[in-house]
């Protein structure tokens, strides 16, 4: 597919008889619907294992080193995880994934429910839940990719982070409701059910036909020239290395938030089910943020995507000062609004940038810059321990708000424009 391909796909990506070719794709609604379910129980595990730490542990640096590991397996294996999912038959490997996590997910369930849950049991957990999100950027959406087909790829990765968002807020309302009408335990197997779900749907769905090639060229490719090609990409698209210094600008200032805001919500509210929904806020966001991107023609993604970022540390900024539970809500709400500008566009600029060969690594590399979240999570949990949860959360979206800026205007014709380093195209 060349670049005009891509482009003219981002220009109809709200063309209504493209969403009903993607439904109509072989094994796509299972493949959505697995997805979707997998995020859940990922975001939903996050926040119940927040606030079971909450809960028997008190301390905000607890939280973040916790989910700091959710996030490092992005940060240890991203790249090399992109190169060598382009060897395996991505269903094979995510199938393989879910099942090993099930178990892992069900011992959870065993020792919180016969108390025998103590702290460290929470941050293997953790990290063996964040292989997930590892595998989802490295094999799942390149699946995704190889199923749909390029003509509809565009659409289908907006569906899949606007579903990554619809699923923070599912999987938190859910945790949420589950811990305050059954105990602590119930979430953990509510996590657990959703996975074997997702797993079961993700069985039926027939091998892409685009995986085939996709292999037997990447078979051909060693190891060593995929690393030469990333190197080679850095070097020479700029909008690329904008959008990583920017996903890593956000990770490292804006994500770390999640697991605070149980800590944040006890201000306002004992209610687990409220705190649930507060943190349910930036994904219903997200969520109806993604369906209005996905409605509408987008020429320029990497304005989206700068955009959205700003918005997101604003709404962050804001979260952070205000007094009142419903403020806090909005402030969220609207903050999500700029996440779903920044994740819709994310994965689309990673292969826009990248050639036909890239792609696994251009994602591979993508998930190394994501894996800068455990860096933030545990800098601001410090920042919390030392001078208290709100000034960390404002400190922290004030220098991301300045970072940002910077890179937006030091990268103004390649980001805000059309890459300069693919071939055809003009900045």
């Amino acid at each position: 597919m060349t670049a005009d391909d891509l482009v003219a796909v981002g220009q109809t990506a709200g063309d209504p008889t493209r969403l009903r070719s993607l439904i109509r794709v072989p094994g796509y609604p299972n493949l959505f619907v697995s997805s979707l379910l997998w995020h859940t129980t990922r975001w939903g595990g996050l926040f119940t294992t927040s606030y079971l730490l909450t809960a028997i542990a008190d301390d905000p640096i607890l939280n973040q080193i916790m989910g700091a590991l959710f996030f490092a397996p992005m940060l240890i294996g991203g790249f090399f995880a992109g190169a060598i999912s382009d060897r395996f038959e991505r269903k094979r490997l995510v199938l393989v994934v879910q099942l090993l996590l099930i178990p892992v997910e069900a011992l959870m369930f065993v020792v919180v429910l016969t108390g025998q849950v103590e702290v460290w049991m929470t941050y293997p957990f953790m990290f063996c839940v964040g292989i997930g999100g590892l595998v989802n950027v490295t094999a799942q959406r390149p699946l995704i990719y190889e199923t749909v087909g390029p003509v509809l790829a565009s659409q289908a990765m907006t569906i899949e982070a606007t579903s990554q968002a619809g699923s923070a807020m599912f999987g938190t309302l859910i945790g949420g409701m589950l811990i305050e009408t059954f105990g602590l335990s119930a979430g953990f197997a509510g996590m657990a059910l959703l996975l074997c779900v997702s797993a079961v749907l993700l069985a039926y769905v027939p091998q892409p036909k685009y995986a085939a090639a996709a292999r037997e060229q990447a078979g051909q490719i060693s190891l060593r020239s995929q690393i030469a090609a990333g190197a080679g990409l850095l070097r020479r698209s700029r909008r690329f290395v904008a959008m990583l210094a920017i996903t890593v600008v956000m990770n490292l200032c804006l994500f770390g938030y999640l697991p605070l805001i149980p800590v944040v919500a006890e201000e306002f509210t004992r209610s687990a089910a409220l705190a649930g929904a507060l943190a349910a806020a930036p994904g219903l966001g997200q969520i109806i943020a993604g369906l209005i991107l996905s409605a509408r023609p987008l020429r320029r993604h990497g304005l989206v995507f700068a955009c959205g970022s700003a918005v997101a540390l604003t709404g962050l900024f804001v979260f952070a000062t205000v007094p009142l539970l419903a403020v806090a809500f909005v402030a969220l709400f609207i903050g999500g609004l700029g996440q779903a500008g920044f994740g819709s566009m994310q994965s689309l600029l990673a292969i826009e940038s990248a050639g036909a060969t890239e792609r696994g690594v251009a994602l591979g590399l993508l998930s190394t810059a994501i894996g800068a979240l455990p860096i933030g999570m545990t800098t601001i949990g410090i920042a919390a321990e030392l001078f208290g949860t709100r000034m960390a959360l404002v400190t922290s979206s004030m220098v991301g708000m300045v970072a940002l800026g910077v890179i937006a205007l030091r990268s103004r014709r390649s980001l805000l424009g059309v890459d300069p380093s693919r071939s055809g195209l003009q900045s």
